[in-house]
């Protein structure tokens, strides 16, 4: 009886291991108080140390897309998993995108397409342009991904119903040119979202990616994020 309260107590230990999302800007070697936030900025070293102590640590790191598909069908796992996410296409992305090709390490870019379209003056100059999202995608060989962050950024709470959705739609035909490396993930700008946004998000086959800070375990309605601090 003990022996089986063992073996019990181990599955349930197992059942619960989270997988940990990571979100993060900026990464780069100094820090500019006129494109950055401290709260979303990162050293290159500092990012780069952070993903080698969880790797020492036993993690493995996964696709968003695969995350996902074990929190939908794997009860049981064996293994620690974490998955590394960046929003808003930062050109910073660039000082760390071959390092993790090297460490064979995927990675998701939350982009919005009104910035590397050059359509918002917002951001120019500090997100990756056309050219350089295709380049990326070209090099990164699968090992990165694309999935969006809205439009323009525009809060997804300030929006009608009707905004979002036409905002969610557009976003889909853009990233349909993009079908070997765009995933049907949407995180909301900020966070800021409602339960009838991640609805209609579902009803459109688009996990819902949040930022609260809530680890993952065996529910894929929605993927919780948390910052890599």
């Amino acid at each position: 009886m003990n022996l089986i309260n063992k073996i019990r107590r181990r599955l349930i230990h197992l059942r619960l291991q989270p997988i940990r999302v990571f979100c993060f800007h900026h990464v780069s070697d100094a820090y500019d108080s006129l494109t950055m936030w401290e709260c979303d900025w990162i050293q290159t070293e500092t990012f780069k140390n952070k993903v080698i102590q969880l790797k020492e640590s036993g993690v493995e790191f996964i696709s968003l897309q695969d995350a996902h598909y074990k929190l939908k069908h794997d009860w049981i796992r064996w293994k620690k998993y974490a998955v590394l996410t960046a929003d808003d296409g930062y050109i910073s992305m660039l000082n760390i995108l071959p390092w993790l090709e090297k460490q064979q390490i995927p990675i998701t870019l939350f982009v919005n397409p009104a910035y590397i379209l050059g359509e918002d003056n917002r951001e120019k100059g500090t997100s990756l342009t056309l050219r350089e999202i295709e380049k990326v995608l070209e090099l990164g060989e699968g090992n990165v991904q694309i999935a969006s962050h809205g439009w323009n950024h525009r809060l997804c709470s300030e929006m009608t119903m009707q905004e979002f959705e036409e905002n969610v739609n557009r976003c889909e035909l853009f990233f349909s040119q993009y079908k070997k490396s765009y995933i049907p993930f949407f995180a909301y700008p900020c966070g800021k979202n409602t339960t009838q946004h991640d609805k209609y998000l579902l009803t459109q086959n688009i996990v819902p990616v949040l930022m609260d800070g809530v680890k993952n375990y065996n529910d894929a309605s929605a993927i919780h994020r948390e910052l890599l601090v």
